[in-house]
């Protein structure tokens, strides 16, 4: 009898969230709903009905790892950093997007997402803008400077004497868009960089992109390829490039 019951157990469990692998944000949270559910059981049935309920849902948990399905990806999505970090989750975002950090982004264990309210404000703004037509003076609210130049026939400006230079009509509609839409909520950090700071912290943004700003169309996986040069060592370069339209929206050096 022993046996079989291990075998039962062993068909239920799932290794990939429980054991070593179990996440306690998870198992906190089931189990706060696990009892709740057992109380409204035993106030409405019995209280074997709520017995029931309560052995039941515990041992979904433990064999399990959580009781409502979806919840690894629910807790990651919905509970607040501070909290992510009382768990002990170890909540990881790129440098150079911490001046955006609580405005645009939110740090999670898988690296960050998006904030809801910036991604919706994003995407409208690109929609806006595409229409429109990007103009000198965004690129210069964008960069935080007085004055822009367009250089004709290339994606690049002038800016201080220097020159400025995008992969592409998308990357620089995404950027400008992104731009706009931080500088209208203006808070600090974002608003004290200087225009290296800003460029880098919006090339890192556009990773979050699922689309083309250009056209709309699907962007390709984001792959790591080797650059081969004949002067230096081979280069790591993260790229991504719209399926439909053909065009780069990132290319970033990863690691040597």
């Amino acid at each position: 009898m022993r046996n079989e019951l291990t075998a039962v157990g062993d068909r239920l469990r799932r290794p990939e969230y429980t054991g070593e692998n179990r996440c306690l944000p998870c198992t906190v949270v089931n189990v706060c709903l696990t009892l709740v559910a057992a109380a409204v059981a035993t106030f409405v049935f019995t209280p074997l009905g709520g017995l029931v309920v309560l052995v039941g849902g515990l041992g979904a948990i433990y064999f399990r790892g959580y009781l409502v399905p979806g919840t690894p990806t629910l807790t990651v999505r919905y509970f607040p950093p501070w909290l992510l970090e009382r768990f002990g989750k170890e909540l990881e975002l790129r440098e150079t997007l911490r001046p955006v950090e609580g405005v645009a982004v939110r740090a999670t264990p898988e690296g960050g997402r998006l904030i809801d309210g910036f991604a919706s404000a994003w995407d409208d703004r690109i929609a806006s803008m595409r229409t429109d037509g990007v103009s000198d003076d965004d690129v210069a609210a964008l960069l935080g400077v007085d004055e822009a130049s367009s250089v004709p026939g290339d994606v690049a400006y002038v800016v201080d004497g220097g020159l400025r230079q995008w992969l592409s009509e998308s990357a620089l509609l995404a950027d400008v868009a992104a731009a706009s839409v931080l500088e209208e909520r203006g808070r600090e950090p974002w608003t004290s960089l200087d225009a290296d700071e800003r460029e880098a912290t919006l090339r890192d943004l556009r990773k979050y992109l699922g689309s083309c700003p250009l056209c709309g169309g699907s962007l390709d996986d984001q792959e790591t390829e080797t650059v081969e040069t004949c002067c230096t060592e081979s280069e790591r370069v993260l790229m991504a490039t719209c399926e439909d339209c053909n065009v780069r929206l990132i290319e970033d050096l990863n690691e040597r």
